[in-house]
């Protein structure tokens, strides 16, 4: 018997929901792959070998974030990083990354089955991100390219601002559902804020 994937949403994996009120979808993508990788020594010390092993740069700073096509690293910490590959991709990119440290200075565990990433674009998204409480729309604030290690919605979240109004939302998977009624609750706050007759 084959499984089909489900999504949060009850639906078939990786469909969107519209919210049409606020002109806002929210998606869970089931395109992203993940992999975490951890560094025994600072990140520094072995960026480049990491970058030679899959021909994927390395950044080095937080909310930083290094494009190639469809792979994304993401600095977490000065001793990891988080991975975005094609699904199909992970554990090639695992094999090689472990390959390449046989001392095990760097080891690349596959992390798709841990984060879910949503997908939230519209004109109005970045004010529903706002009422979890992180978004700043200041200058210096969080700049299409870069992303954040926050909280949202009272749980841990890795926040990527892809392009001006579309951002991606990585959440632990047994919070996935959680958060998705946290955008539809939100939605509802908002919609009632804006057309208070309509409750």
């Amino acid at each position: 018997m084959k499984l089909q994937p489900r999504s949060v949403f009850g639906t078939t994996f990786g469909v969107s929901a519209p919210v049409p009120e606020l002109s806002t979808t929210l998606l869970e993508r089931a395109d992203i792959g993940c992999l975490l990788v951890n560094s025994a020594v600072e990140s520094a010390a072995v960026a480049t070998e990491l970058a030679a092993a899959v021909r994927i740069e390395f950044p080095l700073e937080a909310g930083t974030i290094a494009d190639l096509h469809s792979h994304r690293a993401l600095w977490l910490t000065p001793r990891s990083w988080l991975l975005h590959c094609p699904v199909e991709e992970e554990w090639a990119l695992a094999r090689k990354i472990n390959e390449a440290f046989p001392d095990k200075r760097v080891h690349a565990a596959l992390y798709t089955d841990y984060l879910c990433w949503f997908e939230l674009f519209g004109s109005r998204a970045s004010n529903l991100l706002a009422e979890g409480g992180f978004v700043s729309l200041e200058r210096d604030g969080l700049n299409p390219g870069y992303y954040k290690r926050t909280s949202l919605a009272g749980i841990a979240a890795v926040v990527v601002r892809d392009r001006p109004q579309t951002w991606l939302i990585g959440v632990e998977r047994s919070r996935a559902a959680y958060f998705a009624k946290w955008v539809r609750a939100a939605v509802k706050r908002q919609c009632s804020k804006t057309h208070p007759g309509d409750r």
